[in-house]
């Protein structure tokens, strides 16, 4: 049996069914790597214009009937596969042959483009097991084959043999601009929705663009995709009886269905259907979960689209009606209770000034019931009976993705009474030696920058009221600055307009206390927050000369050599100081304006 010459057959056959595609390979092997090519034509007339070529390469395999598999593996050695990477790459078959009369059981192919030889030699051998898939029979499927293959050869060829960055290379030098990957189709692809279809089940190769790149890099090659997903938005509110709950959803493409995602609880899934005419049957999906905020309004809606059994999309109002065994399995008798705790334990924390949302899903039992505490002390006023066993008062309280300061106080008749730290003014006295009586600081002078940019429940407006209402003298105003620095390094890790505004409104009130804090202090201090948001002015920049000239600090004036950007005379300061001076400066936020580029 003369397995070339009937596998040769196989594919010819297969390829003359095509309208675009035309074979010339001979069966006789005579090549020492190829049995000849394939050739694209522009169109079904087949004309000689604008032909392209594909090298071809077919081997028989005389085996028992039997079902075909999906894909095969089949040997090929280092040296072919090397010179169809220098090539440009080679269409590989492997036709699997009756061994009893000859007969074709399945043809196969393996695309080897350069990138993905050049994948295989990752590991040194003399001959791989490369992974053949079924050749396509429909002629479509077939052609949009050979036009993929030829467009990713030209664009490989160039980099055959040569070292490739990967794409976290590319990104860690700073030169990635985007990634992207190209495919041809016959189809008309008037919707998104065939793109998952289309692709689905395909190779893929993933190309980098790079700043001041001529051509796309070949970074990444993928031999199948499978369970391709397209996302996009559609700003259209979605309604149920007039009520808006959601501005816009989310629509999701597979391969074979539309998905309709509504906020994080809700989807309405349907087929892809070929012709817009054919009817369609699409389901509803219920799952409750996501952050505290996304799960009470999905149980509103669901809530809402039970009663109603109805939703409008638009201006579109689709009939909905679940199905018994489906509200049971919603305990959609429980929904209003639900939801009442859901917004109740929502309005604690909003009480609370919290901004990021609870991730309640993460919630352990023992969480549950600090959010279950937080809604009756915080919420109703109710006392706590079993509070802390030891003497601290402030405790930080962890709730999924929260941390939340929180303070407990006694009770004159037993157990405690729950408060949040910074949603009021406490009474905290402290006694100075100069002092006779104690006298009111702030709770908050002990607050570090990791505080500030640890606990979610922070309130910088309290905070600000709170120094205005301490006892002014040389310390507890000196601690007020201590808290501005804090403030500052906790800014400069994580920017936000609500903490700088805080920042600016206590720099101000420390410099209304003049003759408690040096006025290079309070310059300094003032300068280095205009410094965080603008270049300094010519009049600012005369009052840090002034500083320079005209201070014994050596802080000090290293402080506004900084703030000059005079980093040279800064410099000099520094290299003098001993390393306990430099490890004390070290933790001022003014040294974020120290070039430490040039040291040794």
């Amino acid at each position: 049996m003369e397995l070339e010459k009937l596998a040769t057959s196989a594919v010819t056959t297969s390829i003359a069914t095509t309208d675009r595609l035309s074979s010339f390979i001979n069966s006789g092997d005579k090549e020492p790597c190829w049995d000849g090519n394939i050739y694209i034509h522009e169109g079904k007339t087949r004309t000689k214009k604008n032909i392209k070529k594909v090298p071809t390469q077919i081997k028989g395999k005389a085996v028992a009937k039997s079902s075909p598999k999906a894909t095969i593996k089949y040997p090929v050695s280092f040296d072919d596969l090397n010179a169809y990477m220098m090539n440009g790459g080679t269409m590989f078959f492997v036709v699997y042959l009756n061994k009893t009369d000859g007969s074709v059981i399945q043809i196969y192919y393996a695309e080897l483009l350069p990138l993905k030889i050049k994948e295989l030699f990752k590991a040194k051998k003399q001959s791989y097991q490369v992974v053949f898939r079924k050749f396509p029979t429909d002629n479509k499927q077939k052609t949009e084959l050979f036009l993929n293959f030829y467009a990713n050869a030209q664009r490989q060829a160039s980099f055959a043999g040569k070292e490739i960055p990967t794409i976290a290379d590319l990104t860690k030098q700073g030169v990635l601009e985007s990634v992207s990957f190209h495919y041809t189709t016959l189809s008309k692809t008037g919707s998104d929705k065939i793109y998952p279809r289309m692709i689905d089940g395909k190779s893929l190769t993933l190309y980098a663009n790079i700043k001041g790149g001529t051509a796309p890099i070949p970074v990444e090659y993928y031999d199948s995709i499978q369970q391709v997903t397209m996302s996009t938005t559609n700003d259209v509110p979605v309604f149920v009886k007039g009520d808006k709950y959601f501005d816009g959803y989310r629509v999701i493409y597979t391969a074979n269905t539309v998905e309709l995602k509504i906020g994080s609880c809700v989807s309405i899934v349907s087929p892809i259907v070929e012709e817009p005419t054919d009817t369609v049957i699409a389901s509803v999906k219920v799952q409750f979960k996501g952050t505290l905020r996304e799960k009470t309004l999905g149980m509103k809606l669901v809530s809402a689209m039970i009663e109603h059994r109805s939703i409008t999309i638009g201006t579109a109002e689709f009939p909905i009606n679940f199905p018994d065994e489906d509200l049971k399995n919603l305990k959609a008798k429980n929904l209003p209770a639900a939801i009442y705790g859901y917004e109740r334990a929502q309005s604690v924390l909003d009480k609370m000034n919290v901004k990021k949302d609870l991730e309640i899903d993460s919630c352990t039992t023992e969480e549950f019931d600090s959010l279950n505490l937080l809604v009756g002390t915080l919420g109703d006023n109710l006392p706590v009976k079993n509070g802390p066993t030891d003497t601290n008062r402030f405790h930080t309280m962890r709730i999924a993705n929260l941390s939340l300061a929180v303070v407990y106080l006694p009770r004159a008749n037993g157990g405690f009474t729950l408060h949040d730290y910074f949603g009021e003014h406490l009474l905290v006295t402290f006694k100075l030696p100069e002092i006779e009586e104690p006298v009111r600081i702030s709770q908050f002078f002990s607050l570090s920058a990791d505080d500030i940019l640890t606990f979610d429940n922070i309130n910088f407006k309290t905070i600000v009221e709170d120094v205005a209402m301490v006892y002014v003298n040389d310390t507890t105003v000196d601690w007020a600055n201590n808290l501005l620095l804090e403030m500052l390094k906790a800014y400069d890790r994580c920017e936000g307009a609500g903490l700088l505004e805080a920042i600016k409104q206590l720099s101000e009130w420390i410099s209304n206390q003049k003759e408690h804090l040096s006025d290079e202090v309070v310059t300094l201090n003032q300068l280095q927050i205009v410094k965080r948001e603008r270049p300094l002015m010519f009049e600012e920049k005369a009052q840090l000369y002034s500083i320079v000239s005209k201070s014994d600090d050596e802080f000090i004036k290293l402080g506004a050599f900084l703030l000059l950007d005079e980093q040279d005379e800064a410099r000099k300061l520094y290299d003098d100081f001993d390393g306990e001076q430099q490890t004390r400066f070290n933790n001022f936020p003014i040294f974020k304006f120290y070039d430490r580029s040039k040291e040794n």
